[in-house]
This record gives structure tokens, sequence and C-alpha cells, in this order.
């Protein structure tokens, strides 16, 4: 590799939307319409993910964007498929039925070459060739789902598998030829399918309490807004698949806000997290008013 050539490993995200009426077709007309954007843009702030450190590309065929070093790919794998779930639903919710689209996710990392004369990307083509495979386009086509997702074997083994067993997901093998090459990638469908294939529901769109009004009364709460108690309570709390995704902050309200949004995505996140609450303490004023809050005590 040349001298004046960097080589930086990042975390790749491709994406493409298919319309129920299109035929044949490599792209729907939403990939040039802003309200593609919007749903992406959506999906990465739910995701805690500000918009604003992506590289996003319109490569005519979908768009790739590359993530920055400070994204971890297990919060990232763990949030950003159910937010871009929600996305495509509340986009087909206010459309007529033929304007309904469907979206290809496909997740890889890999090596990003840096020169003088731009980026060679490996990564990226390897991520939206993925996306692209006629075998993805298959079973989303003939499943109904809203969302497939697709991770390369290399992802799939080091961020789903590197996991705790319990918690890993369920995935299909499922084997990916483009050009003169095959190789294995994991699919997992989001939203209705109907052939089999694992499937994830959409997750609860937050239509609870208020985050402000919520968050006062989780900072009345003395063991969750102490930061050794609240340590104690995410260790305890029963939903890894919550727990292990709340972005740590060193200030205490912030950490009480990020518990609180995560929870607020997850269908009984706040009514689990308020069993936990109810568990460290159990005869509290504040932990009363919390539960009136949350499900009318």
């Amino acid at each position: 590799m040349p001298m004046d050539s960097a080589a930086h490993h990042k975390t790749i995200v491709a994406l493409d939307t298919v319309g129920r009426a299109d035929s044949g077709r490599a792209a729907h007309p939403l990939v040039e319409h802003e309200g593609f954007w919007e749903l992406l843009r959506t999906s990465f702030v739910n995701a805690d993910v500000p918009w604003h450190v992506l590289f996003p590309k319109n490569t005519g065929e979908g768009v790739v964007i590359q993530l920055p070093d400070q994204v971890a790919r297990t919060d990232l794998l763990a949030c950003l498929p159910d937010c871009m779930l929600a996305g495509v639903q509340r986009y087909n919710a206010v459309h007529a039925e033929r304007m309904h689209v469907q979206l290809r996710a496909a997740f890889h990392a890999g090596e990003v070459c840096s020169g003088r004369h731009g980026e060679v990307v490996d990564a990226a083509t390897h991520t939206l060739r993925l996306a692209e495979a006629s075998e993805t386009k298959k079973v989303l086509k003939h499943s109904g789902a809203a969302l497939a997702l697709i991770l390369s074997d290399s992802f799939y083994k080091d961020v789903v598998r590197a996991g705790s067993a319990a918690d890993v997901p369920p995935y299909r093998r499922i084997q990916v030829s483009f050009s003169e090459t095959t190789t294995e990638a994991w699919l997992r469908l989001f939203g209705p399918a109907v052939i089999g294939f694992p499937v994830r529901e959409l997750l609860s769109t937050a239509t609870g309490p208020a985050l402000p009004a919520l968050v006062e009364a989780l900072l009345a709460v003395p063991c969750v807004r102490g930061s050794e108690s609240r340590r104690l309570l995410l260790e305890l709390f029963p939903r890894r698949d919550i727990a292990d995704i709340v972005p740590y902050h060193a200030e205490d309200r912030l950490h009480v806000i990020a518990l609180a949004r995560t929870c607020r995505r997850f269908t009984r996140g706040l009514a689990d997290l308020l069993d936990v609450i109810r568990l460290l303490e159990p005869e509290s004023r504040q932990v009363a008013a919390l539960a009136v809050l949350i499900d009318g005590g």
C-alpha cells in the first residue's frame, strides 16, 4: 500500500427500497425522494446516531453509509433495524397501497482505504451487493415483510454470535451470489412474514408518558437517581435487549434520559423497568407516582 494511503476499519450499512408494484427495477423512486432520506435520518436519530456524523453516499443503486468509529456495532444492530421498520411502516401507513415500499438493509465491516485520489472501498461494494443480491430480493418479495436485514458472515460472527448465546436473535443462513463470487450471509425479516423466516415485530411506538415528565419521575426515585443503584438496576433488568443498549453518560440526568428513551422504544419496556424499580424500592412514594405515570398504578 502506498505510504500516503491509510486503511480504516469501518462499519458500513447499505440500504435500498423496492416498491410493491415494481417490476424488476433496481430501486424504487423513493430512493430519489426526500421521503426516503427523511426515513433514514429519522431512523438513525432514533437509534441515537446523529445524522451529521454519518457519511451517506447515493450510488444510484442504493445508499451506502459509513459510520464513525464511536458508533458501537452492537448498539447499532440492536436499535437501528427496529427504527427502520418503524419508519417504513409509518411511510406505508400514509400512502396508498400501490406506493408501499419494503426496505433492504445490509450490515458489514471492513477496510476503507483513503489516499490522495479518494477512497477505495471494497467493503462498501460488498455491503451493497449483499443488499442487492437476487436471493435477498426474492425472500423479501415473497415474504411480505417490511424490512430484510442482511448481515455479512463476518459481521454476524463478530457482533451477533460473539454476544451471549441466550440473547442471539434468530437469523437464517443464506447463500448469496454476485459476480463470480458465492458467499454466506445471515438474513432476518422484520414485520409480517409468511414463509417461515425469523421475524421481528415492530417495537413500541412510544405512545406512553411524555419524555420530560417520565425523566423527572424517574429522577425522583432514589434508586434511579443514584449512579451505583442505577448500575445495579441495569444488572437486574431482565430484558438484556434493552439494558445492554442503554447509552452510558457519566452525568446522572443524561444517563436517566438515555434509559427512559431506550425503554420507551420497546413494547413493555417501561413496564419491565418499573418492575425492577419496585424490586429495589417497593415501598416508595416516588415509585407509586412513577407507576401512575407509566401504567396508571
